[in-house]
Protein backbone atom coordinates (compact mmCIF):
# COMPACT_ATOMS: atom_id res chain seq x y z
CA UNK A 1 0.00 0.00 0.00
CA UNK A 2 1.47 3.72 -1.21
CA UNK A 3 0.92 6.45 1.04
CA UNK A 4 0.37 9.89 -0.63
CA UNK A 5 2.95 12.11 -0.39
CA UNK A 6 1.95 15.17 2.32
CA UNK A 7 2.08 18.11 -0.70
CA UNK A 8 -0.68 15.98 -2.33
CA UNK A 9 -2.82 15.44 0.82
CA UNK A 10 -2.42 18.77 2.05
CA UNK A 11 -3.62 20.08 -1.61
CA UNK A 12 -6.56 17.64 -1.96
CA UNK A 13 -7.54 18.80 1.75
CA UNK A 14 -7.35 22.54 0.19
CA UNK A 15 -9.19 21.68 -2.63
CA UNK A 16 -12.34 19.92 -0.56
CA UNK A 17 -11.97 23.28 1.89
CA UNK A 18 -12.33 25.52 -1.26
CA UNK A 19 -15.01 23.89 -2.56
CA UNK A 20 -17.11 24.02 0.49
CA UNK A 21 -20.16 26.32 -0.31
CA UNK A 22 -19.93 27.36 3.57
CA UNK A 23 -16.69 28.92 2.48
CA UNK A 24 -18.50 32.04 1.20
CA UNK A 25 -20.85 32.49 4.24
CA UNK A 26 -17.92 32.04 6.90
CA UNK A 27 -16.13 34.91 5.05
CA UNK A 28 -19.11 36.98 5.27
CA UNK A 29 -19.64 36.65 9.13
CA UNK A 30 -16.03 37.37 9.73
CA UNK A 31 -16.65 40.63 7.85
CA UNK A 32 -19.11 41.39 9.44
CA UNK A 33 -17.40 41.04 12.58
CA UNK A 34 -15.05 43.77 11.74
CA UNK A 35 -17.42 46.20 10.43
CA UNK A 36 -17.20 48.64 13.44
CA UNK A 37 -13.09 48.72 13.24
CA UNK A 38 -13.72 49.38 9.27
CA UNK A 39 -16.70 52.19 9.86
CA UNK A 40 -18.85 49.85 7.87
CA UNK A 41 -16.61 49.11 5.07
CA UNK A 42 -16.44 45.62 4.88
CA UNK A 43 -20.25 45.17 6.40
CA UNK A 44 -20.80 46.67 2.37
CA UNK A 45 -18.35 43.99 1.22
CA UNK A 46 -20.13 41.26 3.36
CA UNK A 47 -23.40 42.68 1.00
CA UNK A 48 -22.56 42.96 -2.34
CA UNK A 49 -20.61 39.45 -1.53
CA UNK A 50 -24.31 37.68 0.02
CA UNK A 51 -26.07 39.40 -2.62
CA UNK A 52 -24.13 37.80 -5.60
CA UNK A 53 -23.53 34.04 -4.27
CA UNK A 54 -27.36 33.62 -3.00
CA UNK A 55 -28.41 32.32 -6.40
CA UNK A 56 -25.92 30.03 -6.50
CA UNK A 57 -25.79 28.87 -2.66
CA UNK A 58 -28.05 25.52 -1.36
CA UNK A 59 -31.40 26.48 0.07
CA UNK A 60 -30.13 26.39 3.59
CA UNK A 61 -27.23 29.17 3.22
CA UNK A 62 -29.68 30.94 1.30
CA UNK A 63 -31.09 31.30 4.88
CA UNK A 64 -27.47 32.22 5.98
CA UNK A 65 -27.44 34.88 3.41
CA UNK A 66 -30.81 36.54 3.68
CA UNK A 67 -30.01 36.58 7.67
CA UNK A 68 -26.33 38.17 7.10
CA UNK A 69 -28.21 40.89 4.66
CA UNK A 70 -30.38 41.86 7.59
CA UNK A 71 -28.15 41.87 9.98
CA UNK A 72 -26.59 45.02 7.81
CA UNK A 73 -29.86 46.51 7.57
CA UNK A 74 -30.74 46.62 11.25
CA UNK A 75 -27.28 47.42 12.22
CA UNK A 76 -26.94 50.53 10.03
CA UNK A 77 -30.05 52.34 10.70
CA UNK A 78 -28.72 52.78 14.30
CA UNK A 79 -25.52 53.94 13.09
CA UNK A 80 -26.62 56.27 10.67
CA UNK A 81 -29.50 57.96 13.11
CA UNK A 82 -26.09 58.30 15.65
CA UNK A 83 -24.21 60.20 12.14
CA UNK A 84 -27.34 62.24 12.06
CA UNK A 85 -27.22 63.32 15.84
CA UNK A 86 -24.24 63.92 16.00
CA UNK A 87 -24.22 66.37 13.07
CA UNK A 88 -26.73 68.05 14.52
CA UNK A 89 -24.80 68.45 17.88
CA UNK A 90 -21.82 69.59 16.47
CA UNK A 91 -23.42 72.02 14.14
CA UNK A 92 -25.73 73.73 17.48
CA UNK A 93 -22.54 73.34 19.83
CA UNK A 94 -24.39 71.28 21.89
CA UNK A 95 -22.22 69.92 24.79
CA UNK A 96 -24.30 68.11 27.05
CA UNK A 97 -22.73 65.31 28.61
CA UNK A 98 -26.06 63.55 28.52
CA UNK A 99 -26.45 63.31 25.14
CA UNK A 100 -22.50 62.72 24.19
CA UNK A 101 -23.16 59.28 26.55
CA UNK A 102 -26.39 58.35 25.15
CA UNK A 103 -25.10 58.68 21.71
CA UNK A 104 -22.06 56.34 22.71
CA UNK A 105 -24.84 54.16 23.98
CA UNK A 106 -26.39 53.55 21.14
CA UNK A 107 -22.90 53.26 19.22
CA UNK A 108 -22.17 50.51 21.82
CA UNK A 109 -25.80 48.63 21.14
CA UNK A 110 -25.32 48.68 17.65
CA UNK A 111 -22.11 47.29 17.84
CA UNK A 112 -23.06 44.29 20.50
CA UNK A 113 -26.12 43.32 18.36
CA UNK A 114 -24.06 43.51 15.11
CA UNK A 115 -21.28 41.32 17.03
CA UNK A 116 -24.08 38.69 18.36
CA UNK A 117 -25.89 38.36 15.15
CA UNK A 118 -22.66 37.72 13.24
CA UNK A 119 -21.28 35.07 16.24
CA UNK A 120 -24.75 32.96 16.30
CA UNK A 121 -25.08 33.03 12.37
CA UNK A 122 -21.65 31.57 12.67
CA UNK A 123 -22.40 28.87 14.69
CA UNK A 124 -25.48 28.18 12.76
CA UNK A 125 -23.38 27.62 10.10
CA UNK A 126 -20.38 26.10 11.62
CA UNK A 127 -23.08 22.80 12.81
CA UNK A 128 -24.11 23.09 9.38
CA UNK A 129 -28.04 24.19 10.17
CA UNK A 130 -29.82 27.37 8.16
CA UNK A 131 -30.62 30.28 10.32
CA UNK A 132 -34.27 29.43 11.86
CA UNK A 133 -35.88 32.62 11.07
CA UNK A 134 -33.74 34.94 8.97
CA UNK A 135 -36.12 37.64 9.00
CA UNK A 136 -36.41 38.14 12.95
CA UNK A 137 -34.80 40.81 14.85
CA UNK A 138 -33.62 38.80 17.38
CA UNK A 139 -32.79 35.45 15.80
Amino acid sequence: MTAKPPAETTLSGLKAFLADPRLTAYLNYLLILFTIMTFGLTALLAMLVANFAEDKAPEWIRSHYEFQKRTFWYGIGPVLLNAVAYTFVQKNHITAPAITTIMLLLLLFCLGYTVGRAVMGFNHLLHQRPIPNPKAWLA
